[in-house]
């Protein structure tokens, strides 16, 4: 009797254990961000999936659906699976994630996911990035343009030379002060921690900005230690081990600036000895053309990253020069003069997120439409109409950027009759309507969703 009351409970444990072990061994998706009916979830997102088990990485990728389609790049992290969206996740909109039942995981007994899973969250609207204040030690804000709320992002005391954004908004680059060099930091956008890249005890470093790749970074360097030291724009392998590494582009007693990645990571650069923007490859580390312009003055890629845009002195027509802006094809090297009218001059620029239309400043030079600001104009690339979006004869208009949805355009504006009164950063609608202050004293202003 003992013996089988013995036999009967050791089935049960053996029975019991083997659950236990069934059960440990069945996959679950244990953590998901952004959590489930996330509201504000910034445009940048990355989207998380936490495992119990190692997966087996395309069992999960055909089960997972994202709506709206989003292109982007997915890792794993150990048991977390992990999608970079290539471009912001629209402001508004409600991302549906759905998991279905069937993901493996990946080691012996493969056991699958046995339920379906699907959750929302909503993104939210976009923020701005600014340098304030103009007159002193500029610090890098962020500002939500809906509740007024600020939020400094570099360190206190610190002077912020500028700043960019990556492809997706992720990641902020932006150059400051250290000590009598300066230093290259990195902010990611849901981490307030910064980490610092390159560090130059000698050097005065701008424009820093990474690869849509994120593979590659480019910077203008100014050596201190040498009187009137060239500035030199520099391409180097992201993250980089340091400056020995990085290629200096243009010759070496020759003043290079402004760099500039397109969307295809070709890198874009004023050569101010030959006065040629000129494209390089850092893949293939070879220039794949190059285009004339005078003026050197700071181009722009189209969304696409086929055609660039600048701006050209032509030579003197009449009673005035006049300065255009040219858009260069570089498939079919077709340079376009996107002006085409005399007595103005037509400075900066910004593509809509679809590239159809395009914001700049215009100023005419006529007796009769003459101002003393450039006025804010939009361009309607299909048709080649332009039209005014505002005018305020007074204020210098620029540092145009459009709103990813886009429905809103960022300015700053300067009065040229007074100019002891700060520069003021402004948000107006795509047709020019409601144009209202957001921040006095502010520049370089752009969203990051």
């Amino acid at each position: 009797m003992k013996r089988t009351r013995w036999l009967l409970a050791l089935a049960i444990l053996l029975l019991a254990g083997g659950v236990a072990v069934w059960l440990i061994s069945q996959p679950r998706l244990v953590a998901v961000e952004p959590l489930p009916a996330a509201t504000g979830v910034p445009g940048s997102a990355s989207l998380r999936l936490s495992f119990s088990h190692p997966m087996q990485p395309d069992s999960v990728l055909q089960r997972l659906q994202i709506q709206p389609p989003m292109a982007g790049e997915f890792r794993w992290e150990d048991k977390t699976l992990v999608f970079t969206p290539s471009r912001p996740w629209q402001s508004g909109s409600t991302v549906r994630i759905r998991l279905n039942r069937g993901a493996q995981a990946h080691a012996f007994p493969y056991r699958r996911l046995s339920q379906e899973i699907e959750w929302t969250f909503q993104i939210g609207y976009p923020s701005v990035l600014y340098l304030y204040p103009f007159d002193g030690q500029a610090g890098l804000y962020l500002l939500d343009p809906l509740q007024g709320n600020t939020q400094l992002l570099s360190q206190a005391g610190q002077e912020v030379f500028d700043y960019s954004l990556s492809a997706n908004g992720a990641v902020i680059l932006f150059t400051a002060r250290l000590g009598k060099g300066s230093a290259i930091y990195r902010l990611e956008r849901h981490d307030s921690r910064v980490q610092t890249v390159l560090e130059f005890p000698n050097g005065q470093v701008r424009s820093a900005q990474l690869s849509p790749s994120g593979d590659y970074i480019a910077y203008e360097l100014t050596e201190l230690s040498e009187a009137n030291a060239p500035t030199h724009v520099w391409a180097s392998p992201y993250p980089p081990q340091g400056q020995e590494q990085a290629l200096r582009l243009g010759d070496a007693g020759q003043i290079s600036r402004a760099p500039m990645w397109s969307a295809q990571n070709l890198l874009a650069y004023y050569d101010a000895a030959t006065r040629h923007y000129r494209f390089y490859d850092p893949e293939a580390r070879r220039e794949v053309d190059a285009v004339e312009c005078q003026t050197g003055e700071k181009g722009i890629w189209s969304p696409t990253g086929e055609s660039f845009l600048f701006a050209e002195i032509l030579p003197q027509s009449g009673t005035f020069p006049t300065s255009h802006l040219f858009l260069y094809h570089l498939p079919t090297r077709q340079l376009t003069d996107l002006s085409q009218r005399e007595a103005i001059e037509d400075l900066g620029g910004a593509f809509s997120p679809q590239g159809d239309r395009l914001v700049f400043a215009r100023k005419f030079l006529d007796a009769v439409q003459w101002t003393p600001g450039r006025q804010p104009w939009l361009l309607n690339l299909a048709n080649n109409e332009a039209r005014p979006l505002l005018v305020e004869a007074a204020y210098n208009h620029y540092d145009f950027a459009w709103n990813p949805n886009p429905d809103q355009i960022l300015y700053v504006r300067f009065n040229q009759m007074s100019l002891t009164e700060p520069p003021e950063i402004w948000v107006m609608m795509g047709d020019g309507s409601q144009p209202r202050q957001l921040v006095k004293g502010g520049y370089a202003p752009q969203w990051i969703p």
